[in-house]
């Protein structure tokens, strides 16, 4: 069987039934169809069955690839374990201030512009002294690494925490908000939960208050959104804007200095990230764009760049507390995750609709999808935010269905 013609007035002809088991195949399993869907296709009673084929290929041992595909694509929770994190970096951070510390990277950036040859004792001394003050605190966080098991852990957090729902047919804003996640001992430990055991990731209720519960408060979300040695405000909002509220900002003008160059002359040390941002911001043609990021990446500022609490950054408590652009002022990501939930449902579940249509057609979306993306909005809202609903209104949908075709050429006119 071969692809429909274009027929006079349709512009999207039908898929024949074997794309159309190739599509849903490789949208749900991430390769070939198998030997039902081929069966199914050749009696041309595929379309007639996509549900229960959906059931079944959700049940299938395959279906592993699109649980681990999707969030790895949308979440970019597959990237935690390639990005570069400079553990000792990031814990340092977290600690008070060490005057001691200070002062002998002073003495050392200073007696290390000298040629050997010009250094007095007194001068060999205070460059040994300093260079015992180093390795006391380097001894301090002997051991310290963001190890690849712990990675792993954090993407396969992410991955059993989506499939859970999307299995159990759980309401989709439960991605960014419960009371529960999927941890080992190890993933437990470094997040400071207790009473888990084990090396299997397994459901944990998650204790009264705790800040953690939805993908913005995993790992591999809060790792990936992070520089190799320190937090990124500017990272973690920009990634809230274009994949929970799919509303990206444009790219920044060009000659912007970077932020650490944009603070003094590379005098961040000396600044908490906020009040880096704010000098960032008052530049006129940084504000517009970062006064929709920053309150947003700011809330997650209690996580560092491996996903820690903290309660302060260089002996500084640390300031969540933001609003959006929308108006709604918060304390902290719980009552940002609460804000977002409550008040940007549908943004949210547009936003995750578009991503989830770019995965199933393997391209990006433009005006022409448009009346689908509505018809699913409409589908999810009626069906409770369940994924189920999403799931069987996109394999129907006219732009999984349906091909383009180019416009008949208009007859000539002989008269």
């Amino acid at each position: 069987e071969t692809l429909q013609a274009p027929q006079a007035g349709r512009t999207h002809p039908p898929i024949d039934e074997y794309s159309l088991a190739s599509r849903l195949s490789y949208f749900l399993w991430s390769t070939m169809p198998d030997g039902e869907l081929l069966a199914l296709s050749e009696s041309g009673k595929l379309r007639e069955n996509l549900k229960p084929q959906l059931a079944r290929m959700l049940a299938d041992e395959k279906s592993q690839a699109f649980f681990r595909n999707f969030p790895g694509q949308w979440l970019q929770a597959r990237d935690v374990e390639m990005i570069t994190i400079d553990a000792r970096s990031v814990l340092r951070r977290d600690q008070k201030p060490d005057p001691e510390a200070d002062e002998a990277r002073r003495v050392f950036m200073e007696l290390r512009t000298k040629n050997a040859s010009d250094l007095t004792e007194e001068d060999k001394a205070r460059m040994e002294q300093a260079r015992t003050v180093f390795r006391r605190g380097n001894e301090r966080l002997r051991g310290v690494e963001f190890r690849g098991d712990l990675r792993r852990d954090m993407r396969r957090e992410t991955e059993q925490y989506f499939e859970y729902i999307i299995r159990q047919d759980r309401p989709l804003t439960e991605l960014l908000d419960s009371d529960y996640t999927f941890l080992n001992e190890r993933l437990a430990k470094h997040y400071g939960v207790a009473g888990v055991q084990g090396d299997e990731l397994v459901k944990v209720v998650l204790p009264a208050g705790s800040p953690r519960g939805g993908i913005l408060t995993q790992g591999s979300v809060l790792a990936v959104t992070s520089n190799p040695t320190r937090t990124s405000p500017v990272k973690r909002g920009l990634f809230i804007l274009d994949n929970i509220l799919g509303t990206p900002p444009p790219p920044p003008p060009p000659n912007i200095p970077a932020l650490e160059d944009d603070s003094g002359r590379g005098r961040t040390s000396e600044l908490s990230l906020r009040e880096s941002l704010v000098k960032h911001r008052a530049n006129a043609q940084c504000a517009s764009c970062h006064n929709r990021m920053d309150p947003l990446g700011l809330a997650f500022e209690n996580f560092n760049a491996m996903g820690q609490w903290r309660e302060s950054e260089r002996g500084m408590a640390v300031d969540t507390s933001g609003q959006l652009i929308s108006g709604e002022k918060f304390p902290d990501a719980r009552e940002l995750k609460r804000i977002l939930v409550a008040n940007h449902r549908e943004t949210f579940h547009r936003c995750l609709i578009e991503k989830l249509l770019m995965y199933a057609l393997g391209r990006g979306l433009d005006h022409r999808d448009e009346t689908t993306i509505d018809l699913l909005m409409e589908t999810l809202e009626k069906a409770g935010g369940r994924p189920s609903a999403l799931l069987t209104g996109l394999i129907e949908s006219d732009a999984f269905q349906r091909r383009r075709a180019t416009d008949p050429t208009p007859a000539t006119d002989t008269k």
